[in-house]
């Protein structure tokens, strides 16, 4: 089953940590929640973009390894 690891504020974000899972050899998709007929309102309602989701066995690891990614750029 897929857990959400993160919850990126823009499709650069999401892109960006799932290429990073996968270098680190943890499948991982994106979920989108932008539509193009809804401008906007998804991201409004949820509080980002989209997800990032691994496998719930990779869960742990994943956060870790975006925690730590992260932890390198600061805050906007």
């Amino acid at each position: 089953m897929l857990k959400s690891a993160y919850l990126a504020p823009d499709e650069f974000t999401a892109i960006t940590l799932r290429e990073m899972l996968k270098g680190k050899g943890i499948n991982a998709m994106i979920r989108r929640f932008e539509t193009t007929w809804l401008d906007g309102l998804p991201k409004i309602m949820k509080g980002g973009w989209g997800e990032v989701l691994v496998n719930e066995q990779d869960l742990e690891d994943a956060e870790k390894y975006i925690g730590e990614f992260l932890q390198d750029f600061p805050e906007q």
